[in-house]
This record gives structure tokens, C-alpha cells and sequence, in this order.
């Protein structure tokens, strides 16, 4: 058979779902959180000259002549031999029109202080509020600046001093130099004497240990600071560090020829002397600040949620604009022009509105759901999942989790990620739900109480688990013991 007649085209139906920019832009808003919210509606505000934000109100001054003109507006729209028709006949239209767009949200467009939700002092208070906070964050101090000025300090070449400045880039956040002299060398560029010289000279620089391109470089050469550096010692770091991460005393004292209480007095002797990660001792001023999305309260014997709007943005259409709506004489292409970006402002708002509707919700069924915890303690954390409050919402469970994204919420016993709460769990022989949270508690808590000369195994502790009506196989209690960063019963036992 001919295969031209083979190849022939095929129609076929399906159906699919295309997002609407509108949509789009309310998913982004819904994942953001409170403090890059202003940032997921950049796209529209750069195709929409007219709206602007709270905060560049002062541009927008209605006493100012100057500013009166649509200067925000495309080339055009209001040519200086614009007719003075008269539009009456067309204002009841155009005031429907915006009735419908604006419905009720005409605070939101006006730059007015009189007009704004709260009033003056609310405001007031507010940016009072957002004032001390910026104030309190103390401007962070760099490792690099700290050995920087430690360099300006001592008396070299220039040519070392560029070195070193070259040596002081390539030190990681932990204090390792991540390269080699050659490539300094390269780099500057400069003899390899002269960058192995530099980098020997930020080694004496503070903290002890920084500038080390390995841990047991790292480590002996705080050992040398402190006077602490002999030859069994640096055996002990450069051939053994393996075994003492994975608490293998017995091997260590018996490659050393020493006994298992010599090993434990170096392995004393390192912790007290070194840091692993030297740069960690440097003292930064950086302070991390999580905005709340929600609160949540006491009120009785129930949690009421209440939403945190103090960072939420407000995008405002000038008067100049509004009045211009007010204006007979204002042709009917620019009318056109303002109430299309009017109704592009109401999208911001519904889309502001339908986070925070969202998240409140979610926050609601947290409450409920979690009334155990806020009362009696982590250990009765209940089982919830996207799953379940998604199906409570009647939306899609990637909405729940697009909701929940890096948000916080304040509650009476602390500050918590929504996603603390989304836990999976077990039934105990009561019938009563627990948490794997909890079940990490328990793992936790025993551990801390065990005997240091006999640790518990994880089947040991999944033993303890059955005997409180939880049938946690042996596998899931070591997955979550190294969720917690808890080492096998090998790495905890202590010899003596």
C-alpha cells in the first residue's frame, strides 16, 4: 500500500485546561509569602502605567499642577487638539460601568488619607510598627568583611595584600578555602611563592582555623594557636577522624596503641580546642524575620485566627485619574484607558483577597484540628494531611499546599511553618490518632533518658513504642531517628 495514503491526518478531541493570566496571577499570589507579595504582581504593574503603590503616593499629588497631565499614559491618548465634545450623553453608561468594576472598593483607589481603611492613626501605627522592625535589624557583618579588615591591618607587599584579598574570595561560609594556590596564582596574577605566602597569612587571621582547605588542616592548626598540637595528637587527626565520627573508640586505642580513656580524654581535648566550622564563631548581626500570616488566639475555650495585614500591599489609582472619569470632557478613548486598568486593579484585589481567604481558612482547621497542642504540648500533635484539608475546603490539594508555602503562623505557644502541622500518623490500640510528630517525641524523649553504656536500638525502641499501643516497624523508627539527627546506638554508646 501506498504510504502516502498511511500518512495521513489525524483529528482527535480532547479536553484542556488553559489557566487564564487572572488565574495564573492568583496562584503566584496564593504561593507567595507576605513579605514577596508585592513582588508577584510586578508583571501587571509594569503593563499598567496607572497603578502604583502606597508608598509612591508623594508622586502623585494632586496640588501639583504638573502632575495632572497622563504622563502615565501611552503617546496619543490625548492629543493637544483633542474636541471639546460634550460626553453627557455617555456619562450614565460610563458610571455604570465603573459601579460594576469598582463595586465597592473605591477605598482602595483613591490617594487620599481620609479615605483609607483604619484611618490616619491605624496607619500611623502601622508604619510606626514597620519602622521599629526595620531598625532593629542590625545591618549584617560579612565573614569576608571581618577578614578584610584584619588584612588592612597587617604590614605586607602589595602584592601579597592583593593575593590575600584573592585568598579571603574563595572562603566559604564555613571558613574553607574552596581552591588552590596555582589558582590564586592565576588569578591576581602573581608567582605561586606569592599566593602560597597569602594564604599562610590569612591562616593567623581570627577565627583560629579559617583559610584551612581541609577538617584535620582546619583542626591542627588550631591545635597549633592553642599549644595543644603534639605528634599524637596530629596522628590522631590526620588518621582517625573516621573512626571517631562513627565512635569506634576500641579501633582508634588500638591503632594508637593507647587505651580507650586516652582516646576519650584527644576526643575531649579536640572538642573543647576546635570548631569544625570556625567561621560559624564569628558573631553576625543578621537577623532572621519571618512575617506571620495569620494569628492565632484564645478566645474561651476555642483559638479564633486572625489575619496579619500589615504587610499586605496596597495599589492605588491617583485621583488625578478618577477625576478624569468626573470629567465631561474627557474623550472616550482615555475613559476607555482607565476603566481597563481600573478593572486590572480590582483583579489585584480579588486576588488579595483570595489568598488571605484561603490562608485564614486553612488556619481555621489547623485551630480545630490541633486544639491538643496549643493546650498540652507537641507529643499531641494529630495526624492531618493536605489531603484531608483540601477535601474540608473543596479545593485541590496542590492549592492547599501552594497555601501553606513558607508561611508562618503566630500561636500562643510559638511561632510555627503552617507545614509543622501537616503530619502523617498511626492509630494506637485505643483508637485514639497520634502523630508521626509525636511519634518522633517518643524516639526523642528515649533516647535522652537511656543508658549511655547501653543505648537503645531502634528495635529496642520500636519495642517501647508497641507497649504504648504504637505499631512502628523497626525501619520507620531509624528513618526518624535520622530525621533527628539522632546517631545509631553505635554512635551514642559511651565507653568508660
Amino acid at each position: 500500500m501506498d504510504q502516502n495514503f498511511a500518512q495521513g491526518a489525524n483529528q482527535s478531541l480532547e479536553q484542556t485546561h488553559i489557566l487564564s493570566p487572572q488565574h495564573l496571577q492568583a496562584l503566584r499570589a496564593l504561593q507567595a509569602p507576605a513579605m514577596e507579595l508585592s513582588g508577584s504582581f510586578a508583571d501587571i504593574l509594569a503593563e499598567n502605567p496607572l497603578i502604583t503603590t502606597e508608598d509612591d503616593e508623594s508622586d502623585f499629588g494632586d496640588d501639583d499642577p504638573e502632575q495632572d497631565d497622563l504622563s502615565g499614559l501611552d503617546d496619543g491618548l490625548l492629543p493637544e487638539d483633542a474636541p471639546f465634545e460634550n460626553l453627557d450623553e455617555n456619562r450614565q453608561d460610563y458610571e455604570e460601568t465603573l459601579d460594576r468594576i469598582l463595586d465597592g472598593e473605591d477605598e482602595w483607589l483613591s490617594t487620599n488619607p481620609e479615605g483609607k481603611a483604619g484611618g490616619e492613626a491605624s496607619d500611623s501605627e502601622a508604619e510606626k510598627r514597620r519602622e521599629y522592625m526595620f531598625n532593629s535589624v542590625a545591618q549584617e557583618v560579612s565573614l569576608q568583611e571581618t577578614l578584610l579588615e584584619q588584612l588592612n591591618a597587617e604590614k605586607c607587599t602589595p602584592e601579597v595584600r592583593r593575593a590575600a584579598e584573592e585568598v579571603i574570595g574563595n572562603i566559604d561560609d564555613d571558613g574553607f578555602f574552596r581552591s588552590v594556590p596555582a589558582e590564586i596564582a592565576q588569578a591576581v596574577p602573581c608567582p605561586l611563592e606569592t599566593a602560597e605566602t597569602a594564604l599562610r597569612l590569612v591562616q593567623t587571621f581570627d577565627p583560629p582555623g579559617i583559610g584551612a582547605s581541609s577538617l584535620p588542616e582546619c583542626l591542627l592548626i588550631q591545635l597549633e594557636r592553642a599549644g595543644k598540637k603534639t605528634d599524637r595528637m596530629t596522628e590522631f587527626v590526620t588518621r582517625h577522624l573516621d573512626d571517631l565520627e562513627h565512635n569506634r573508640l576500641p579501633k582508634i586505642a588500638k591503632d594508637m596503641g593507647v587505651t580507650v580513656a586516652d582516646v576519650k580524654a584527644m576526643a575531649d581535648e579536640l572538642r573543647r580546642t576546635c570548631n569544625p566550622r570556625p567561621a560559624a564563631s564569628i558573631a553576625q548581626s543578621k537577623t532572621d524575620y519571618c512575617p506571620v500570616e495569620v494569628t492565632v488566639e484564645r478566645s474561651g475555650d476555642e483559638y479564633t485566627v486572625r489575619p496579619n495585614r500589615e504587610y499586605e500591599p496596597r495599589f492605588l489609582i491617583p485621583n488625578r485619574y478618577m477625576k478624569m472619569l468626573d470629567d465631561p470632557l474627557t474623550d472616550q478613548e482615555t475613559r476607555d484607558y482607565i476603566l481597563k486598568n481600573l478593572k486590572s486593579l480590582m483583579e489585584i484585589r480579588k486576588a488579595l483577597a483570595d489568598r488571605e481567604s484561603t490562608i485564614v481558612r486553612i488556619a481555621r482547621i489547623i485551630a480545630d484540628q490541633q486544639h491538643d497542642f496549643f493546650e498540652k504540648g507537641s507529643e499531641h500533635l494529630r495526624p492531618m494531611t493536605m489531603r484531608d484539608v483540601a477535601d474540608r475546603l473543596g479545593v485541590h490539594e496542590t492549592t492547599v499546599s501552594r497555601a501553606i508555602a513558607n508561611k508562618y503562623m503566630a500561636t500562643p505557644v510559638g511561632t510555627f511553618k503552617f507545614r509543622d502541622f501537616f503530619t502523617g500518623g498511626y492509630q494506637n490500640t485505643d483508637g485514639e490518632d497520634v502523630s508521626s510528630s509525636a511519634v518522633k517525641e517518643y524516639i526523642r524523649e528515649a533516647v535522652k533518658n537511656e543508658n549511655p553504656a547501653r543505648p537503645l536500638s531502634d528495635q529496642k525502641i520500636a519495642e517501647g513504642l508497641k507497649k504504648k499501643g504504637l505499631d512502628v516497624a523497626r525501619r520507620t523508627v531509624a528513618k526518624y531517628r535520622e530525621e533527628l539527627g539522632i546517631p545509631s546506638s553505635q554512635g551514642r554508646k559511651q565507653y568508660t
